[in-house]
């Protein structure tokens, strides 16, 4: 999109075999350079920057992206010496650091040392760039760095594609043979998955039709455990698994889906909850489905309840299965999930607009 812009773009990346080398049609350079970090990589980085000699740099970061501890410190070295060559570095904080838990005291180092790398990266970038507020707090110490942070939302991994009438029948008589209400979920954090075995089993037995759609790879051995419990309380035929997809295919599972349901774990203290920092939430949002959400310590005004999702107080079956019966019988609540989700796309999560956020700090 940068490229659409009239922008030439290149990326700096490892030296691996998957790396895609060109994108045909595009100003865009691909640049896998290095095998791992230390003195030699960042030497090889900082030499191709000098030959580019780019208006910008943004740097994608999340700690354990960089090093197997959590702790990458040659990245502070890097931006440092970006910053006194003149360069213009920016970074994307994707994740900013662990949180202090007092339950967990060997992790406590770590999230010292993740604090410290963050910040002494914050020192040396032009604009910070974060996706959700709670980063935001994390990393806007004693406002230190308020007029340098944007937040730019994540957009989808998965992109809109026009589907005929008969995709959209085949895929659905494959799932909903008999007319199921469809709920989907895709790339999630498996954790309370388990609430949704309960939930299916209330609404068989109320002889409601409800089919839950697992979009995307999951583990093996959890989905077998998975399968295995439902089968004890009989609804393990209520279940669709897809395996691995390609982008085009998880759209048309999303797409046919009536109900989207994104059940981030959130512990007793409020910690977690839905948050537009994953892609497969931008692509539910992409293909206009209502969603259902849980309300957490990381759900920030992004989300207005009863527009653009419904959110839900607690992470339990009662709370799962109001939410869901409410949204199927209320129809104008539905049409209105429906359509705030298609808006919340089209202005704050399509490519185009999140492209042009970043060209306008560049």
């Amino acid at each position: 999109n940068l490229s659409k812009k009239g922008i030439d773009v290149y990326v700096l990346t490892s030296l691996n075999e998957k790396v895609i080398r060109e994108i045909k049609g595009y100003n865009v350079k691909i640049l896998p350079l290095i095998k791992r970090w230390g003195f030699f990589g960042i030497y090889k980085i900082i030499k191709t920057i000098e030959m580019i000699n780019p208006d910008a740099i943004f740097l994608q970061y999340t700690s354990y992206m960089y090093n197997y501890y959590g702790i990458p410190i040659w990245i502070c070295f890097l931006a440092f010496i970006l910053r006194i060559k003149n360069f213009k570095f920016n970074i994307t904080f994707h994740e900013v650091a662990i949180r202090f838990d007092i339950k967990k005291p060997k992790y406590i180092l770590i999230a010292v040392f993740q604090r410290i790398i963050a910040y002494l990266l914050c020192i040396f970038s032009k604009n910070i760039i974060t996706s959700i507020e709670h980063y935001k707090r994390m990393l806007n110490i004693f406002n230190l760095f308020s007029k340098k942070i944007s937040i730019i939302r994540i957009p989808p991994s998965i992109l809109p594609i026009k589907l005929s009438e008969n995709d959209v029948k085949e895929i659905k008589n494959k799932i909903a043979s008999n007319e199921e209400f469809i709920i989907s979920t895709f790339g999630q954090d498996v954790r309370a998955y388990h609430l949704l075995l309960p939930v299916i089993k209330i609404f068989n037995e109320q002889k409601l039709k409800i089919k839950l759609l697992f979009i995307g790879k999951l583990p093996s051995d959890w989905i077998e455990d998975f399968v295995e419990k439902a089968k004890k309380i009989g609804v393990s035929h209520l279940l669709y698994f897809t395996g691995y997809l390609n982008s085009e295919e998880v759209y048309k599972y999303l797409s046919i889906s009536d109900l989207y349901i994104s059940l981030d774990y959130v512990d007793k203290r409020g910690w977690g909850g839905t948050s537009i920092k994953r892609t497969s939430l931008s692509a539910a949002y992409a293909a206009g489905l209502p969603i259902i959400g849980i309300k957490g310590d990381m759900t920030d005004d992004f989300f207005k309840n009863l527009e653009n999702i419904f959110l839900i107080e607690k992470l339990e079956v009662e709370e799962i299965v109001n939410a869901i019966k409410r949204i199927i019988i209320d129809k104008e609540l539905y049409n209105r999930l429906k359509y705030f989700s298609k808006k919340t796309y089209e202005e704050e999560l399509s490519w185009e607009i999140i492209s042009e956020k970043y060209k306008s700090l560049i």
